[in-house]
Parts: C-alpha cells; sequence; structure tokens
C-alpha cells in the first residue's frame, strides 16, 4: 500500500508542477491583446454546440509580417465588415473583406474559455484512459470529490485497464461505500474504499481484483439453446411420424 501512495503522490506533484508551467505559458497569451491591425488573412465562423453562439475567428498579420488569430463576436465582425448575413437572415463570411486592412479594439477581443489547470493537468496526464475527458473530471469535481480523489480513482482505473465508466463506477462506489461491482477471484468483494484501493494495487492478499461486467448475450444464448433444443425435439418426433408413417405404408 505504500507504494501505491508513493506512487499517487508521484502523479499529484507532476498535476502540481504542469500546472505551474501551464500558468507560466498561459501569461503572456493573456498580455499579448493589444490592438489588433493588419491584413486579413483568415475568417472562419464558429457555433458553440452548448449555448448555440456564434464568434469569429479572425487572422491577422500586421506589416512586420507577424500573425495572429482573435475571437470576436459575431455583431463586432459584422460592424467590421467580415461577416454579413444571408436571404435567410443566417451568418456568412465575406470574402471581400480577405486582403483587407482593418483594426480592432481590444476590449472587443474574446477571451477563450478558462480551463481549470488541475483539471486540465488530470486529463493531460490521464489521456490513455479511453473515454475519458477534462469535463468529465469536472464533473466529478462539481459533484463534490476534490482533485486529490479524483487523482486516486484515476489511478486505480488505470491500474484496472478501464475507461471512462470504470472510473465513473469506482467514484460511485467510493460515495455509496459499495463495492459490489468488483469482486475477487474467490467471488467476494472489497468492503471499504481502503480495501478496495488495496486490492487494485495487489498488495491484498485474496488476490486479484476485477470488475463484474455483465453479459448481455448469456441469457441470449441461453435462449437460443433452448430454441434450438426444441425445434431439433420437434424435427427428430417428425421425423419419426414419418418413418412410422412410411413403415405403416409400406406394411402387406
Amino acid at each position: 500500500m505504500k507504494k501505491g501512495k508513493f506512487i499517487i503522490g508521484l502523479v499529484l506533484a507532476g498535476v502540481l508542477a504542469f500546472t505551474q508551467t501551464a500558468v507560466v505559458f498561459a501569461a503572456p497569451k493573456l498580455e499579448s491583446v493589444k490592438l489588433i491591425s493588419g491584413t486579413v488573412q483568415a475568417i472562419t465562423l464558429q457555433a458553440d454546440p452548448s449555448s448555440g453562439m456564434t464568434t469569429v475567428l479572425v487572422g491577422v498579420t500586421d506589416e512586420n509580417g507577424d500573425s495572429q488569430t482573435v475571437r470576436i463576436g459575431l455583431e463586432t465582425a459584422m460592424e467590421l465588415g467580415l461577416v454579413t448575413l444571408d436571404g435567410d437572415g443566417n451568418p456568412v463570411i465575406n470574402e471581400a473583406a480577405l486582403g483587407r486592412k482593418i483594426e480592432v479594439d481590444p476590449t472587443t477581443v474574446l477571451q477563450d474559455e478558462k480551463k481549470h489547470p488541475v483539471g486540465l493537468a488530470l486529463s493531460t496526464f490521464f489521456s490513455d484512459i479511453a473515454g475519458l475527458s477534462y469535463y468529465a473530471i469536472m464533473e466529478a469535481h462539481g459533484q463534490g470529490n476534490g482533485f486529490g480523489v479524483i487523482a486516486q480513482v484515476l489511478w486505480l482505473t488505470r491500474k484496472l485497464d478501464g475507461d471512462a465508466s470504470v472510473f465513473q463506477a469506482i467514484l460511485q462506489a467510493k460515495k455509496d461505500g459499495d463495492f459490489s461491482s468488483f469482486t475477487f477471484e474467490d467471488g467476494t468483494s472489497p468492503t471499504n474504499w481502503g480495501q478496495f484501493r488495496k486490492a487494485v494495487m495487489g498488495d491484498d492478499k485474496k488476490g486479484n481484483l476485477e470488475m463484474v461486467i455483465p453479459h448481455k448475450d448469456k441469457n441470449n444464448n441461453g435462449n437460443n439453446g433452448n430454441g434450438n433444443g426444441n425445434k431439433d425435439k420437434n424435427k427428430d418426433k417428425n421425423k419419426d411420424k414419418t418413418n412410422n408413417g412410411n413403415g405403416n405404408g409400406n406394411k402387406p
């Protein structure tokens, strides 16, 4: 168990180190928002599927040949002549604006969504877990799970070769104190969080721990087997009747 705590400690230390580095690299981007002037190189419309809001990405090259891309609101883009409305009232890119010089007020520049540095670091570190996303981690955090607990659960998920659904199952098991979805080789289940962690890390004498995965085909196979069996019986029964009929017909 000490080995498990040590490894988890290394993970958390890595997360904190990554977080500090991420903040350092992010700082210049926030400070680089200055008056935008130059030639328009690209215009891209982007719609947020969750909010339905449309924003515009504008690529501009200044007189020194330096390029930058900024995000502005749809209204601002229309005022600058970068976007127009079609006959149905839908925003479309104004191709004539490409190659034209513009100036954009820095106060109209929209900042991209700021992600929690620890949540982002965890999603990056455990990116090998299938189906795991930054948003799944932040949802778990929003449900009252600390990042320390989430890091432990992610590590245990990886040890079990699990995916995002296993991550959710472990979190739920810890919350409910019910680990019946996980069994030892002898068919029993951990009774508490400490025993569960020891088992996953290989420190429990009962053997390896595995997650119970219901086999939906089990019942179907059984039904198919019964169906085939009945079919064969009926076939044999009909065959016997036919043979008996033939036998009686051949009697003198």
